[in-house]
């Protein structure tokens, strides 16, 4: 059982990890998916900017998903994180119809806290259409004051072989029986 939670702990980080900078300034975080591995899913990209804050300020969140795909309906669905307050007009779950026009999608979201940390917004992506039914899960940092963990949060964390903590989110997994 250890084994199997590691093993599907490992494949959802994969599909987690992008290139995360930040500015100069320290205002701004930024990064993104595009041009960097990823496990075989939905084909989608995420590009983000977020703006550091401190308490009790608004951060703005600037989400871009890139996808080639042109038809279907592509289903979003957005989690903050407990102590991270959405201050903005988004829903938990939102569907966006898939257009020959454009390939990038883009999700303005605001947030903020009462409390200093290091939060995350995760999405999960859905592709729904004729021939796909993929997932892609993904996660955008918030940084609130000095962006540090006071507190342990309720999500599991195990260790990697090589020592790196490993943080279990929320998936989900479809099986088909080819006969």
């Amino acid at each position: 059982m250890k084994k199997t939670n590691l093993i599907l702990s490992c494949l959802l980080m994969t599909s987690l990890a992008g290139e995360i900078a930040v500015a100069k300034d320290n205002k701004i975080t930024e990064g993104t998916t595009i041009g960097h591995y990823q496990k075989p899913g939905a084909p989608i990209d995420i590009t983000y900017k977020a703006t550091k804050v401190g308490l009790n300020e608004v951060s703005d969140i600037n989400i871009t998903l890139t996808t080639a795909i042109n038809s279907g309906d592509m289903i979003v669905e957005i989690n903050f994180d407990e102590k991270l307050k959405n201050e903005g007009e988004v829903y938990d779950s939102m569907r966006i119809p898939l257009s020959i026009s454009t390939n990038d999608y883009k999700l303005n979201l605001k947030a903020s806290s009462a409390e200093d940390g290091l939060y995350y917004i995760r999405l999960l992506v859905k592709m729904e259409g004729k021939a796909d039914r993929r997932m892609r899960a993904m996660a955008v940092p918030v940084y609130i004051g000095n962006g540090k963990l006071k507190n342990k949060s309720n999500r599991v964390i195990m260790k990697a072989v090589g020592g790196e903590n490993i943080s279990v989110s929320k998936a989900e997994e479809t099986i088909e029986v080819i006969e």
